[in-house]
């Protein structure tokens, strides 16, 4: 389906649905990997791989950097047809990508120990976090050259290509998580293994097309250009930080959760957190969805077609908002039980916990959305003021303050303050004076009338 000026509602619902669907698979097996830890290995090893998670938040976050920004730039060259550019591309950021997961890897090995401290893991945590810790390093280059292929399939007009990449990686995965945890008892090292596995599976499949002569982007080996791979990191350092922010939030969450409540606490931030990413994941995959439209159309100065678009997302965004608050909220009990078994400590606090957070998906898409759609209009720096707004300011001012005053309930509201906070910046950003300031953009042509119809 190509862009169009007149955009019906129904057709605005089918440009989101892809990316919305695509989005919900990433998220969905990386819950059911909690599943399997939670049923087969226990509350406590699903603590311990929490609290390891921000080390894959660290490597993701400069995968990320290198597809997004590496990415870009190979899409204009492979558009002025210079194929021979964007194999330059690509063959330069896997080389040094590569070099540089095997050096973290080598490293974070050696300071395994260190690290496990800094992150929080306990006495009773460390054999749980030592094994899995393990093979999250050893996955580390195979992480990052995932998040590469990715982001230049995208580059050469292939996402079918990315999608069934991630999609028999995931499978992969969830099947051996149910073959070494379920089947062979294996616990977090099985979790380990599997994730693995899924990763090089859907590297072999990337592989095979790039070598392919349907690819247009080639590996070759050559002398770095180093010009090249620092144009790339500032290009991609805004996505960076984003992924950061993930990390960054789980570690504090952790650290508050293991010292109010300890190693149960920790597994129950554990659930919700697996929560709170479906829910995001959805709401980012409405973003995703609705940003190609908005830069079309701001491109083509279709002012009423815009005002379209961004009415039909408030729409949106209001119904699935207000949808995914009840569903979580009336459905605690049992979205918690999916993890532990009813009635034990950690599922008690996760339960009352997901109350308190439920409330946190009102504005959790409109914020995303409003971060997207400067980002749509060419105006990165708005985006990543609301980005870091949220994180390193609002979010770190209600994890000092609010546990402090209101102790284990505080940790619960950190993150609806933190939306509803960023709610009023967003608001504010994203009014109409605002974007015909900071983005240029004229609401209504002199010739368009404001009043928009949804068309169904």
């Amino acid at each position: 389906m190509g862009f169009k000026k007149d955009l019906s509602l129904k057709e605005f619902i089918r440009f989101l649905l892809p990316s919305i669907a695509v989005m919900a698979f990433m998220s969905t097996y990386a819950i059911v990997d909690g599943y399997f830890i939670s049923k087969y290995a226990g509350s406590d090893a699903l603590a311990a791989v929490n609290l390891i998670l921000p080390i894959n938040s660290i490597i993701f976050s400069v995968g990320l950097m290198f597809a997004a920004g590496g990415g870009a730039f190979a899409a204009i060259k492979l558009g002025q047809g210079d194929e021979q550019a964007a194999s330059k591309f690509f063959s330069n950021l896997m080389t040094v990508s590569i070099g540089f997961g095997v050096l973290v890897m080598a490293l974070a090995l050696v300071f395994k120990e260190p690290v496990m401290r800094f992150l929080g893991v306990t006495d009773v945590l460390k054999p749980y976090a030592s094994i899995y810790s393990t093979f999250a390093i050893i996955t580390l280059p195979f992480l990052i050259s995932k998040m590469i292929f990715a982001g230049f399939l995208r580059a050469s007009g292939k996402p079918d290509v990315s999608l069934k990449m991630s999609i028999i990686g995931g499978l992969v995965n969830m099947v051996l998580d149910y073959v070494f945890i379920a089947i062979m008892g294996m616990g977090v090292a099985g979790a380990g293994l599997g994730t693995m596995f899924g990763m090089i599976s859907a590297l072999i499949y990337a592989s095979k097309y790039f070598a392919s002569d349907a690819s247009k982007i080639k590996f070759k080996l050559e002398p770095i250009d180093f010009a090249l791979i620092w144009e790339t990191m500032i290009n991609g350092s805004s996505e960076m930080v984003s992924e950061l922010a993930i990390g960054f939030t789980t570690l504090v969450l952790n650290t508050l959760t293991i010292k109010y409540l300890g190693e149960d606490g920790v597994a129950a931030i554990a659930v919700i957190l697996y929560i709170n990413f479906f829910a995001s994941m959805i709401y980012q995959g409405i973003a995703i969805g609705v940003s190609p439209l908005l830069s079309f159309h701001y491109g083509a100065k279709n002012f009423k077609t815009l005002a379209q678009i961004r009415k039909y997302t408030k729409y949106t965004l209001f119904f699935v908002s207000i949808g995914t608050t009840f569903v979580v909220f009336a459905n605690n009990e049992f979205l918690v039980s999916i993890f532990f078994q009813s009635g034990n400590n950690a599922h008690t606090i996760a339960a009352s916990g997901l109350t308190i957070v439920s409330f946190a998906y009102l504005l959790m898409g409109s914020n995303m959305y409003g971060s997207a759609m400067y980002t749509a209009f060419s105006n990165g720096k708005v985006s990543a003021i609301i980005s870091f707004s949220k994180t390193f300011i609002i979010f770190a001012a209600a994890a000092y303050m609010l546990p402090k005053s209101l102790g284990p309930k505080g940790i619960w509201l950190i993150l609806p303050v933190t939306e509803f906070i960023t709610g009023f910046l967003v608001f504010y950003l994203t009014s109409d004076k605002q974007l015909q300031r900071l983005a240029g953009l004229e609401i209504y042509a002199a010739t368009d009338s404001p009043d928009v119809e949804v068309v169904i």
